[in-house]
């Protein structure tokens, strides 16, 4: 009995420690109900890495730009832009009428893009200084009896293909005019080596 008075009585201590110090204010007492706190967003934050380091010395972090100040990456690979050129869509054939199988001759193609290259060219200065312009750049058309280029698509280089470079060139290549034939609309893939 003696034992559990004696422990009894140390509880009872303790116990009466705690509440003392609670009241104090030297324990803070977690709440049933954590209070909301709203984070910050977080900030993307890049080390410098031409700062030297030691294990006394914390890097600073350097802020990246944001809004109007961003820096827009180059895109790098190979991509395909432009236009779906519908090569698989039926097509219609006019059984009754006069309609021919005439198609370009690719000699027609080739004159018809050396008349516009001049204007693809200077696309070509649109690429962004840091961006790679080397590789094969497609030139994929459909062209319609009219001789107009109705479609057109790029494959090659991702700094050539996509963004102004890309548009500038899709416009040059649509304004090739080429003579009117009598036959259906052609599918033409034509190869450019970049370097």
């Amino acid at each position: 009995m003696a034992r559990f008075l004696a422990g009894f009585g140390l509880a009872s201590a303790l116990w009466g420690g705690v509440l003392l110090a609670v009241f104090q204010g030297w324990i803070a007492l977690p709440s049933e109900e954590p209070e909301a706190v709203e984070a910050p967003p977080p900030e993307e934050v890049e080390v410098a890495e031409d700062e030297p380091t030691s294990s006394m010395r914390r890097r600073r972090p350097r802020r990246r730009p944001t809004g109007s100040d961003e820096v827009t990456r180059t895109p790098t690979g190979e991509a395909t832009t432009g236009d779906d050129l519908g090569e698989n869509d039926p097509r219609g054939l006019d059984v009754e009428g006069a309609g021919g199988e005439e198609q370009l001759r690719s000699s027609e193609i080739e004159e018809g893009i050396d008349r516009v290259f001049p204007r693809i060219r200077r696309c070509l200065v649109l690429v962004p200084g840091d961006g790679d312009a080397s590789g094969r750049l497609t030139l994929k058309m459909r062209i319609a009896g009219s001789g107009r280029v109705t479609r057109v698509q790029l494959r090659g280089p991702a700094a050539v293909t996509t963004g102004e470079p890309g548009d500038c060139i899709q416009t040059a290549v649509r304004s090739m005019q080429l003579r009117s034939f009598d036959g259906p609309d052609m599918f033409v893939d034509y190869p450019i080596d970049l370097s």
